[in-house]
């Protein structure tokens, strides 16, 4: 039998190696491919995910308490307190949730240690500032938004590095770089596609920069990619004085302060000790400024955002915020939906090529 004929048979044919590393690649990671789009797409809609664990879940029990002292509207002091009184433990974290609830949680250490982030019950009081009372308390049982990040940041085998994210990163990019060189071979070699691999290769070149954007970014949570940044950089720190005396420890003259700085009053507050808490205009203390002031002496001692802050860029490019912001349509979603057009078509293309 002469090489013409063998290479008419399947058995016989070279192996296409940059196909066969394209498809497996893609058979390979699209549970978890799969499963990142669904993450990627809700949590940067927490206002639903909240509204919807609302009406799925009940509260956890809420006790009875009194705080002994006359209720002050609007005082974040008196919030941490009453969370204090309901946990036994000091809370770390202050978010608005609308114009008069906020949420205290971070009572236990946040990490993404395995036996750590499971022993941590990301616990969360729902206080109404307006009557200092619980409204609802949640954990990770009974909070999607909880859920969502727990399953971001799963450890596969209690591995620190083998998460979701980091497996659904390099599948994009070896996916990425397969495709794109598929793409480029046959174009030189002048080959015309059918509609669905036509599709499929548009929707990659279409989505190929944020492909790039949203795995490198994740990576680089993961790793520190391109380094920590300066995390003493300051924007220039107003000269400011407040019309009362000073009150250490107080969270609610210290929120006053940050709003003076920024013009705006903040939605969220990092409690990382007495003389170091972290003000930001958006709730997860990355979008928009960021004031850090000593708690002790009312002094600010940082004004931040995006420009001199390299942790919240990432965070930003990351979640698609600088389009569309959070909880609206955004470039998150649009990449999202672009990826599980991309992972349909793709496993559309396969089985028609195997019929």
């Amino acid at each position: 039998m002469d090489k013409a004929t063998l290479a008419t048979i399947p058995s016989f044919t070279k192996r296409d190696w940059l196909l066969l590393a394209h498809r497996w690649v893609g058979l390979l990671g699209a549970p978890f491919l799969l499963t990142s789009i669904l993450l990627a797409m809700s949590l940067t809609h927490t206002g639903l995910l909240n509204a919807l664990s609302a009406a799925i879940y009940d509260s956890k029990p809420i006790p009875k308490l009194n705080l002994m002292e006359p209720v002050v509207p609007g005082s974040w002091d008196q919030a941490l307190r009453l969370a204090k009184l309901a946990t036994g433990k000091d809370g770390h974290v202050i978010t608005s949730r609308d114009a008069n609830v906020v949420d205290v949680q971070s009572f236990e250490n946040h990490s993404h240690d395995p036996e750590v982030a499971k022993a941590n019950p990301h616990t969360q009081l729902l206080i109404d500032t307006r009557t200092m009372s619980i409204v609802r308390i949640e954990d990770k049982t009974t909070s999607l938004v909880s859920q969502g990040h727990g399953i971001h940041a799963f450890r596969f085998f209690g591995i620190g590095w083998l998460s979701l994210a980091t497996i659904s990163s390099i599948s994009l990019l070896a996916l990425l770089i397969t495709g794109g060189a598929l793409a480029w071979r046959d174009r030189k070699a002048g080959r015309q596609y059918e509609m669905a691999s036509l599709w499929h290769v548009r929707l990659g070149q279409a989505t190929g920069v944020l492909i790039v954007v949203v795995a490198l970014t994740t990576l680089d949570f993961e790793f520190s990619l391109f380094g920590d940044g300066d995390r003493t950089a300051s924007h220039p720190i107003p000269v400011l004085q407040l019309s009362e005396p000073v009150r250490p420890g107080s969270i609610d003259q210290a929120r006053h302060l940050a709003e003076l700085a920024i013009g705006a009053a903040p939605r969220a507050v990092f409690i990382q000790g007495p003389q170091s808490l972290k003000f930001s205009e958006a709730g997860d203390g990355i979008g928009g400024k960021s004031v850090w002031v000593n708690g002790e002496t009312m002094a600010i001692k940082r004004v931040s955002d995006w420009r001199n802050d390299r942790q919240a860029l990432t965070f930003i490019l990351h979640d698609g915020r600088w389009l569309g912001g959070m909880n609206a349509f955004n470039i998150n979603d649009a990449a999202a939906l672009g990826f599980l057009f991309l992972t349909i078509s793709g496993v559309f293309v396969l089985l028609r090529r195997r019929h």
